[in-house]
């Protein structure tokens, strides 16, 4: 039987271990409902690696959060739903042991479901431990085997670098997955402590005893304190916090008096003195505080009760929700599409009502004065009258229409100041028939303006119009500055031509970097005169000087 199991573990490992995304499934599925709960007592811890071999590479396969949840859950519930507390310790033996031997190679792409797993773990692992009403015997089982493969591997002859992310993780989650099951006896504390007491005073890993102390044991420090001060105020501690399960332990456990026998061990790592000196002191300062309130905080016994996972709703789901999620979304996005669709119809719609009406607004009436008689016609009729042999009927110039004719244009010169004085009598006012004042145009503006300019020119030819109607003509003027350009009728020499031989840089200016400064002509000094040469004759005439005179006398003396 036990070779069968043994073959049998490992085809399901290869299976594990497929592609198929369906295979691995199935896999699992046949592990969970069958396989273990038939064969587990009877496989070796050697036949558990292989089959964690594949395991592993099964999750590591397994893609979006909630199928990793479902499986990780699937996975640790094998733990405690064992059919014997020796087959589920063993399961988690042969789970650590393959999740140390692989953590190294965990990327960090994976390695938040990888945490998630571990949770996991642990979480089942303490409700096996509170189906069995944390039996002393099963107990220190369970926490040697988390000691041995995760907290302390320094005992083991595989690499320690390997496994110490592990045990990181466990130390800072130790405590969120315990606490579902609290509380326990002060003594069943103590069992499940015990691991981290002996990394106090046996580990070398200055990241382990950090973490160790920030994640179990100030825990308990500031659940102390907490419950103290409530408990000073008169206040009770919500039933089930934090506050109460970890500050009663805190309190009521007595670890200041443990943290002296660590520190006075002559075999405590002299490096975690300081840290288990410092739990200490801050331990009996709490106590003593307790004692001095002279208040009394009973510590609850353990209560079997049922606890379930805690997990959050999306990472739950199973397969079928999700696809159900999907579908929904789907609906809800065809939805959103079509109300999109229907408000851009009726945005056009309503552009088109705006065009319609904006065209009947253009189609204004034009009115035009025919003596105390006023007619009436469109736009677009006006520009159908005025098209010349456009269409079968042509436009009849009788008197009527040429004295009317005559009345505009006399309006619109009147309104632009082109009407001379001459003519001012038998010219209409400026103001139309409506009464309003039509604007001027920029054209009338700037006839104004060299009209007034040209007043002052008395009569000469620059006026903008004549007194007789003749032709009329602007007044140019020129300026030189404005208007001569000069272009040379051959190429113009290269730059260094055209400077100056004073004005080319010389010296340091020539070197990189180096800017030139300003270049100083000074006038050319003029060339002095040499001084002729005197004859000898002149020299001659000269009278000899004192010194030469006494000289010569000397002489004269001596012969």
């Amino acid at each position: 039987m036990a070779a069968a199991a043994s073959a049998e573990a490992t085809a399901i490992a290869r299976r594990l271990a497929s592609c198929n995304a369906g295979a691995r499934e199935r896999a699992v599925r046949y592990l969970l409902s069958d396989f273990l709960p038939a064969y587990a007592p009877r496989l070796s811890a050697s036949d558990l690696l292989k089959l964690w071999k594949g395991i592993f590479f099964c999750f590591w396969h397994a893609d979006k959060p909630p199928y990793q949840s479902s499986v990780a859950t699937r996975l640790a519930s094998a733990v405690s739903a064992a059919p014997s507390p020796d087959a589920g310790a063993a399961f988690l033996a042969a789970y650590l042991s393959t999740l140390r031997r692989e953590w190294a190679h965990i990327d960090v792409h994976r390695l938040d479901k990888f945490y998630l797993l571990n949770r996991r773990f642990l979480h089942h692992t303490f409700l096996l431990l509170s189906a069995n009403s944390f039996a002393p015997d099963i107990t220190s089982q369970i926490i040697s085997i988390l000691s041995d493969n995760a907290l302390l591997p320094e005992a083991d002859n595989v690499a320690a670098g390997s496994s110490r992310g592990l045990g990181y993780h466990v130390a800072e989650a130790f405590l969120d997955e315990l606490l579902p099951v609290l509380p326990v006896s002060l003594q069943t504390m103590g069992t499940l402590l015990a691991p981290f007491f002996t990394v106090l005073e046996k580990s070398s890993d200055r990241v382990m005893v950090n973490k160790v102390k920030a994640g179990i044991f100030e825990r308990f420090l500031e659940s102390g304190k907490q419950l103290l001060e409530m408990v000073k105020k008169g206040d009770a501690a919500e039933k089930g916090s934090a506050e109460e399960k970890l500050g009663k332990v805190g309190l009521l456990f007595g670890f200041g008096k443990r943290f002296l026998d660590i520190g006075a061990k002559a075999e405590t790592v002299q490096a975690n003195r300081k840290v288990v000196f410092g739990l200490r002191d801050a331990f009996v300062k709490v106590e003593k505080g307790l004692q001095l309130s002279a208040l009394e905080i009973p510590m609850t016994e353990f209560e079997a009760t049922e606890v379930q996972v805690v997990a959050n709703a999306d990472c739950d789901m199973d397969l079928g929700e999700a696809k159900v999620e999907k579908k929904k979304k789907k609906a809800k996005k065809a939805e959103l599409v079509e109300g999109e669709k229907e408000r851009g119809k009726a945005l056009k719609r309503e552009k088109k009502v705006k065009k319609d009406k904006k065209e009947k607004k253009k189609k204004k009436k034009v009115e035009v004065a025919d003596g105390g008689d006023v007619v009436e016609q469109s736009v677009d009729a006006l520009a159908e009258d005025q098209q010349v042999g456009g269409g079968t009927d042509g436009i009849t110039f009788d008197e009527k229409l040429m004295s009317n004719l005559q009345k505009q244009f006399e309006k619109a010169a009147a309104e632009a100041g082109m009407v001379s004085g001459g003519n001012s009598s038998s010219a209409s006012p400026a103001t139309p028939v409506n009464g309003k004042l039509a604007k001027k145009r920029k054209r009338s503006k700037s006839a104004d303006r060299l009209s007034e300019a040209l007043d002052g020119d008395d009569g000469s030819e620059g006026n903008v119009l004549t007194h007789d109607g003749e032709k009329s003509g602007k007044k140019v003027r020129f300026s030189m500055k404005n208007n001569i350009v000069w272009k040379p009728h051959n190429p113009l020499p290269p730059q260094c031509l055209r400077l100056p031989p004073s004005a080319t840089p010389r010296g340091s200016a020539l070197k990189k970097g180096v800017q030139p400064g300003p270049i100083k002509e000074t006038p050319t000094p003029l060339k002095k005169a040499k001084p002729k040469a005197k004859s000898a004759k002149k020299i001659l005439k000269k009278k000899p000087s004192s010194a030469v005179k006494h000289l010569r006398k000397l002489q004269s003396f001596s012969a």
